[in-house]
């Protein structure tokens, strides 16, 4: 059976990514070999599901409909980066997101409830909010490059939460493919 590498996750707009990119291009000359995030993929995940028979797909849907409904927009902000695991030993670059009002933590808990109830495992770790912008691929300067990275003052942008998007993820040569499969708006209040 076919099977279709896919996760939950929020759009951010054109303006972060364009700051993203801004600094990613004052990062690009440390001599660190970084697979840099496309801008145009940055997004926030909420949960990432793997590789996803197709079939089940249409449920994950659902259920993310039926959640979207429950929530009405709300407003979340950029904040300073961070390193995971840490700055000693950086793989993962990333632009921390603030939920100020914790909506989206309990939007979270909501997407891993209802998909554990469709046979996806929940996830271990505590969701940390972030906008992943590079993966480090070698460990050579990879301290300085997270020095520099932390040291750097990334705008905060508040951005409205409209949907949830169910998206398909194609990996090929050249970096990531993401298709978005499915699109759940969140209730409007008007």
């Amino acid at each position: 059976m076919a099977t279709i590498r896919s996760f939950v996750c929020i759009d951010v707009p054109p303006e972060v990514k364009a700051a993203i990119e801004r600094l990613q291009t004052k990062l690009r000359h440390l001599p660190v070999e970084v697979s840099w995030t496309r801008p145009a993929n940055v997004h926030l995940t909420l949960k990432f599901l793997g590789d996803v028979e197709e079939a089940r797909l249409g449920r994950v849907g659902e259920a993310l409909d039926e959640i979207a409904q429950a929530h009405a927009p709300f407003e979340l902000a950029t904040d300073r980066g961070g390193v995971f695991p840490n700055a000693d030993r950086p793989r993962v670059l990333w632009i921390g997101v603030r939920d100020e009002r914790g909506l989206l933590r309990a939007l979270v808990a909501q997407v891993e409830d209802a998909l554990a109830q469709h046979g996806f495992a929940r996830e271990a770790r505590p969701f940390t909010a972030h906008l992943t912008i590079g993966r480090v691929r070698s460990e050579r300067s990879a301290r300085e490059l997270a020095r520099r990275f932390l040291a750097e003052e990334f705008p905060s942008y508040r951005f409205l939460v409209t949907h949830l998007i169910l998206m398909r993820s194609d990996l090929r040569p050249d970096g990531a493919l993401y298709t978005p499969l499915h699109r759940a708006p969140l209730r409007d209040r008007s």
